[in-house]
């Protein structure tokens, strides 16, 4: 019975003084996802600029044969850079010349479209276009910034012209005028914006669009842009200038 006894104590010492085991138990990898690397939606030109497309080779894609002046303001993931691209046309003059032509794409993802141009930091500018549109809905962007989180954005459809705030993917109406016409003729027109610290004033021929005053600084500045609407539609470009503002502060 002691020999019992003896065999079970030296047992017990033993287990007391071998190493103890860590058995690993395994846990599941996690994967952070990437975070979104979005190209800049504005080339970061600077003030003054301006162009008359003669000094491109016609079928030249402008977002590509300049990639300094020009960017696609496009939905992410979306490849469409045959939508911008110079052509032949007749000219304000009737003589043959060379022209941007926006056109929207076929397949495009929910309206955004847009030939922009400029910087984060354009303020105080005034553009001049001489545009013609083959649609009674067209679109303008002014003060594009934040990556083009905010903008005005100007809707010309019909007789109606709706200015909206753009936040992300919200817009909403800030302004709104009853106006003569779309300019879908087929003539030349001219487009005159006034892109300021404190609000963007757009107006056609002489006629008014839009003109409104605003404090909010997320939409003191930034870059500008031009959109034709619905698919296979184009706006054309004979030329435009951008210039800063004579007295406003900078």
């Amino acid at each position: 019975m002691r020999g019992r006894w003896t065999l079970a104590l030296l047992a017990l010492g033993l287990a007391a003084c071998a190493p103890r085991l860590e058995v690993a138990v395994p846990t599941p990898e996690v994967t952070l996802p990437a975070p979104e690397v979005r190209p800049a939606v504005l080339p970061g030109n600077p003030l003054p600029f301006s162009d008359d497309f003669e000094g491109y080779p016609v079928g030249a894609l402008l977002p590509l044969a300049n990639p300094g002046a020009y960017r696609l303001w496009i939905h992410p993931g979306e490849e469409h850079n045959d939508i911008a691209y110079v052509a032949e046309a007749v000219g304000p003059q009737g003589r043959s010349e060379k022209a941007a032509v926006i056109r929207y794409p076929w397949g495009g993802g929910g309206g955004l479209a847009a030939l922009v141009t400029g910087a984060e930091d354009w303020k105080n500018y005034r553009v001049e276009a001489v545009f013609k549109v083959q649609d009674d809905q067209w679109w303008v962007y002014a003060n594009i910034n934040g990556n083009g989180r905010h903008a005005y954005v100007l809707e010309v459809y019909g007789r109606d012209a709706k200015l909206y705030k753009q936040i992300g993917k919200e817009r909403t109406v800030v302004a709104r005028r009853e106006i003569s016409g779309p300019r879908d003729d087929g003539g030349w027109h001219k487009l005159v914006a006034e892109c300021r610290q404190d609000g963007v004033r757009i107006a056609v021929d002489g006629e008014v669009l839009a003109d409104y005053r605003d404090t909010d600084p997320a939409f003191a500045q930034g870059g500008f842009g031009l959109q034709a609407s619905r698919f296979g539609r184009k706006f054309w470009i004979s030329s435009w200038r951008f210039s800063p503002l004579v007295g406003a502060g900078q």
